[in-house]
């Protein structure tokens, strides 16, 4: 396995602006791309991005330091996550946490509030604890390489958001014998 050396956003000129300690931190107006950077932590990110967040194909292997809510759409794909703990708690549009390490996506429910869209994560090695997405409000669409399971959360989904539709869809996980999945 490759060693990275300590890499963050310090330095890095992003949208003709250099990140230095003293960028300001609170509200990113536009889009924010840190993306193919052999980043691995992203300390020093605004905690509020008004448009898209993009910090794909870096090395990263948590969202540490990551905004609190992100605008527009929260790229993180092809990194080398294992969790999504500290992920933004709003994200206005669509999530793509599609090929990193991921294997459940246990308490999801309770670091990503709100989204506008779908929550994309084929590509990784999830193989319990979906049912959280069910408890995050304004989640219209799941993509993930179980089909079956990908399937029956999203017929539930259309449903109105609340407590049952995450009964009914754990109900219907559990029916297909997919009970690691139906975990929160």
């Amino acid at each position: 396995m490759i060693e990275y050396k300590e890499m963050n956003l310090l330095g890095l000129t992003i949208n003709d602006k250099q990140i230095t300690e003293q960028t300001p931190s609170e509200l990113w107006p536009g889009n924010f791309y840190c993306s193919y950077n052999q980043l691995t932590s992203i300390e020093f990110c605004p905690q509020e991005v008004g448009g898209n967040f993009h910090c794909y194909k870096n090395q990263l292997t948590s969202l540490e330091f990551c905004p609190k809510e992100v605008g527009g759409d929260f790229y993180c794909y092809k990194n080398q996550l294992t969790s999504l703990e500290f992920c933004p708690k709003e994200v206005g549009g669509d999530f793509y946490c599609s090929s990193n390490q991921l294997t459940s996506l246990a308490d999801i429910h309770k670091h990503l509030k709100k989204m506008n869209g779908t929550f994309y994560a084929p590509d990784n090695p999830i193989k319990s604890n979906v049912i959280g997405l069910m408890l995050v409000a304004g989640c219209k669409k799941v993509s993930l390489d179980n089909k079956e399971v990908q399937n029956i959360m999203n017929k539930h989904l259309k449903s109105p958001f609340g407590h049952l539709r995450l009964l009914e869809c754990q109900e219907e996980l559990l029916s297909a014998d997919l009970r690691e999945w139906a975990n929160l």
